[in-house]
């Protein structure tokens, strides 16, 4: 949210959202019409059991008897929020398309959906982290978290002919180079960091582009050297990525200190790279 609220101060309108999992909620939020206030307003005030709430006991007896899976969370009151805030009519209305990733838990393959058909049960899948989190059935077919398969649904915005992408991450894993884990929880961190940024990795090298880790440099030598060939008739890309990684605590924390920091750092981070990018 707080790379929304640099380019909402500069009036930026983009032809095109996309967004998997939390980024799936706030893409469908944009669409819907809410402005950043309302959407930073919302992370900033809903505290963890106003949007899920924990099964513990059913989940480990189940998990313990080896009975049928049993979903470690109720994300009811996240339904409810999701409702209360999204205007769905809007959303389909709106004339900025909108594109959340979700997996089909039967093919194994990712989907991807825009605002012509986007409900509640697609943003849920969208966020329907594996195990801790229910599947989401989206016309009887059962869907989960996008973003185990497309976590930056990167070639959504590249088919759609995007000329210039503002990727956001929420981690510098893959973006910047990190000093080597020294403990077994933080190397566990870093591999699934790298496990979700591998779809982002790939997305770039199927689309010409050498070097996954862009530079600024690079990308704002792009923008005002038009006679540059470097990844000619592509879009012009720029990643935004946290200084450091949150770690698998921050999963499932919606505190609001948490939210806060991540806005505010967004922001910077946004007002750094972005001068020269957004006119």
């Amino acid at each position: 949210m707080g790379v929304w609220k640099y380019l909402s101060q500069k009036n930026w309108t983009p032809d095109i959202i996309c967004g998997t999992s939390v980024g799936a909620i706030n893409a469908a939020g944009i669409g819907s019409g809410l402005d950043v206030h309302t959407l930073i307003r919302l992370w900033t005030t809903y505290n963890r059991r106003k949007i899920y709430r924990l099964n513990l006991i059913p989940f480990l007896w189940y998990l313990l008897s080896g009975r049928a899976l049993k979903p470690l969370l109720d994300i009811r009151p996240m339904q409810s929020m999701i409702l209360d805030y999204i205007d769905f009519n809007c959303l389909k209305n709106n004339p900025t398309k909108v594109v959340i990733s979700t997996v089909n838990l039967v093919t194994s393959r990712p989907c991807f959906f825009d605002n012509s058909e986007i409900k509640l049960e697609h943003i849920m899948a969208s966020s329907a982290m594996p195990i801790l989190f229910p599947w989401q059935y989206i016309d009887g077919v059962p869907h989960w978290d996008g973003g185990t398969m497309a976590n930056i649904p990167l070639q959504a915005a590249v088919d759609f002919g995007a000329d210039e992408i503002i990727i956001v991450l929420l981690s510098p894993v893959g973006h910047t180079s990190q000093p080597l884990p020294d403990n077994v929880p933080t190397a566990l961190e870093v591999v699934f960091e790298q496990f979700l940024s591998g779809s982002y990795h790939n997305a770039l090298m199927a689309n010409g582009y050498e070097d996954g880790a862009f530079s600024s440099f690079l990308l704002e030598r792009t923008k005002k050297d038009k006679s540059c060939d470097l990844h000619a008739g592509q879009p012009r890309i720029i990643t935004l990525a946290p200084g450091k990684m949150l770690g698998f605590k921050s999963l499932l924390s919606f505190s609001v200190s948490q939210a806060q920091e991540l806005i505010d750092e967004g922001y910077r981070t946004a007002h750094t790279h972005l001068k020269s990018f957004i006119k």
